[in-house]
């Protein structure tokens, strides 16, 4: 039997045991958020030595902010805030314009956003950058930029990602901003706008084109896609970042051209969560097309631009079923051009569609339905 005063003195110790450990983690945690903090800003020097004095666009971490709020704590949130300003501070220089991501307006309210721009810093960008990867309409984009203005408190310029938003987002709410759509000049300055950005002869699609002279979407694909500015992305995959961006930028400023890069490293990008809610607004979804070409959407300069390369996979889903994220798919690139799937539910099993939507591959007649 235990002594009252020894039960006090067990209880005590491992109180302290417990509390110890806590500390042990807590601190564990903070070395890792340290050491994510300079591997980062060794990776974004490593951006900004490769850009040079040579001018680009640079569309700063997708998602990062709109994700803020999956982040657990508030030690991983000021890290990952602390980790875009030193981005926006290092890389917008004078020759170059570096517009912070900030979501789209179906996902974080203006206000929120706003709050979450400004503690990254988003005075020292050059502006914001909407609706990339996604498929909302320009002008509720620009509906929403009001918004984020008014709420900034001062006129940044913008832009937004054009690529896939023809038809606009399936499901997505109506969204109005009073007197924002006078902002916008559809079509104005377009052609100027496209022949100032440099088009990669190796991007996916153009690599896609030359390797398949025979096939009957060659012509569309190369004409509607290949051959448009669009954004190149830098991530853990690109090696040598100062590498992979100097030779990028060169070749871009060899014919006079201007870059878009999108620079995409942000560590533990979702803190941890599933990335996988509403997959099937945007992973692939069927009926999408492809938006404006990139130009000029008024009288400020705010852009439309193609930041996501249309045929470019979402991933496994939808109607990239079989496919993996950022492989180029002419199934999806051909959809994307006459604005409807070619592969209808009706035309296929239902055990063989669920399978495909699952990522799973099939051969003899239900193959159609995992096409790529």
């Amino acid at each position: 039997m235990i002594a009252a005063g020894g039960l006090l003195v067990l209880v005590a110790l491992g109180y302290l045991l417990l509390r110890g450990q806590a500390a042990g983690h807590g601190h564990a945690a903070d070395r890792r958020l340290e050491s994510d903090e300079r591997a980062y800003e060794k990776w974004v020097n490593g951006v900004a030595a490769g850009l040079g004095d040579r001018p680009a666009v640079v569309i700063l971490e997708p998602d990062a902010l709109a994700q803020l709020n999956g982040c657990p704590d508030n030690a991983q949130r000021q890290a990952r805030l602390q980790m875009l300003s030193y981005a926006v501070k290092t890389l917008q220089t004078t020759s170059d314009q570096v517009y912070l991501d900030a979501g789209h307006s179906n996902w974080v309210p203006a206000g929120q956003m706003a709050a979450r721009l400004r503690a990254a810093d988003v005075a020292q960008a050059y502006g914001f950058a909407l609706n990339v990867s996604n498929f909302d309409a320009t002008g509720r984009e620009i509906g929403y930029a009001t918004e984020l203005d008014r709420d900034l408190g001062m006129a940044k310029r913008f832009v937004v990602d054009t690529s896939r938003n023809g038809k606009g987002s399936a499901g997505g709410r109506v969204h109005r901003a009073g007197g924002s759509i006078s902002r916008a000049m559809p079509g104005a300055g377009g052609g100027a706008l496209a022949s100032q950005l440099f088009i990669d002869s190796h991007a996916q699609a153009a690599n896609w084109v030359r390797a398949h002279p025979g096939d009957s979407r060659v012509q569309e694909i190369g004409q509607r896609i290949a051959n448009q500015p669009t954004a190149k992305w830098f991530g853990a995959w690109s090696g040598d970042i100062t590498a992979a961006v100097s030779g990028y930028t060169l070749a871009a400023s060899t014919e006079h051209k201007v870059p878009v890069l999108v620079a995409y490293d942000m560590p533990h990008l979702d803190c941890g969560g599933s990335s996988a809610a509403g997959a099937r607004q945007w992973c692939n979804p069927p009926g999408r097309q492809l938006g404006s070409v990139p130009q000029v959407l008024d009288d400020r300069g705010d852009m439309g631009l193609w930041i996501k390369a249309p045929g470019e996979s979402d991933g496994g889903c939808g109607v990239g079923a079989g496919t993996q994220a950022g492989e180029f798919s002419p199934v999806i690139a051909t959809d994307l051009i006459t604005g409807r799937s070619r592969v209808a539910v009706n035309h296929c099993g239902w055990a063989a569609w669920g399978a495909c939507w699952l990522g799973v591959r099939h051969t003899g007649n239900d193959a159609v339905c995992c096409a790529r």
